[in-house]
């Protein structure tokens, strides 16, 4: 099946126009937390974003939601 990775940083919004195929639910879920993670470290480490969202979708309806923020108390 289809999975398409829409991304979300900061209210900044970047469509996966392409998706990727995947044999079933669990491998979805793993690349959706690897990718989250990789680019929110990626991003609170610049400063770019204190927000990283994937809404994983497959034809059009949302299957899983990865949400990673940052808080800083000093």
């Amino acid at each position: 099946m289809l999975y398409h990775f829409h991304i979300a940083e900061d209210g900044r919004f970047v469509e996966d126009d392409e998706g990727q195929e995947f044999l079933d639910q669990n491998q979805v879920r793993n690349e959706a937390i690897e990718a989250c993670i990789s680019i929110a470290k990626d991003a609170f480490t610049k400063g770019s974003a204190r927000r990283v969202e994937i809404d994983v979708r497959s034809e059009s309806i949302s299957v899983l939601k990865v949400v990673i923020s940052l808080t800083i108390e000093e």
